[in-house]
């Protein structure tokens, strides 16, 4: 027990360092009037989820995993604070797929877009601002 609770010590300055890192690099890049870095932010686990018609008799499923690029140490710390509100959007949204949208580039191409979309107003309700720049899919499989 006493080795778990040291872990979550070491893990919980690890993640602070790195925010705060992030805001130092953010900080000197105000000062020298460049603007904030990019940041990638996996959404960890790896999506998996059934979708298409209720009345299919065959289940399909979709698997995915999701980057979310996002400038800044406010972007970053944003993100990761409503991490569980970002995956729920995108749970929702990826169980209502057809079929038709996740097997063509242009239909990949769309939910990218509505994910993009519909993750901005997560941020927008939470933050007051949109704060993801784009939504990259990095692994996306389709099980028919």
């Amino acid at each position: 027990m006493r080795s778990q609770a040291v872990i979550a010590l070491i893990v919980g300055a690890l993640v602070s360092g790195g925010a705060r890192a992030a805001e130092d690099d953010e900080a000197g890049d105000a000062a020298m009037g460049a603007e904030p870095k990019l940041v990638y932010v996996e959404l960890k686990p790896t999506f998996v989820t059934n979708f298409g018609p209720a009345d299919t008799p065959r289940l399909m499923y979709l698997k995915a995993d999701v980057a979310l690029r996002v400038r800044g140490a406010v972007g970053f710390s944003a993100t990761e604070a409503h991490a569980p509100a970002l995956r729920n959007e995108l749970v929702l949204l990826l169980s209502q797929l057809d079929e038709g949208s996740v097997t063509t580039t242009e239909g990949r191409e769309d939910v990218r877009l509505e994910a993009l979309d519909a993750l901005n107003r997560v941020m927008e309700r939470e933050e007051g601002e949109q704060l993801v720049e784009d939504i990259l899919f990095t692994n996306f499989i389709v099980q028919r």
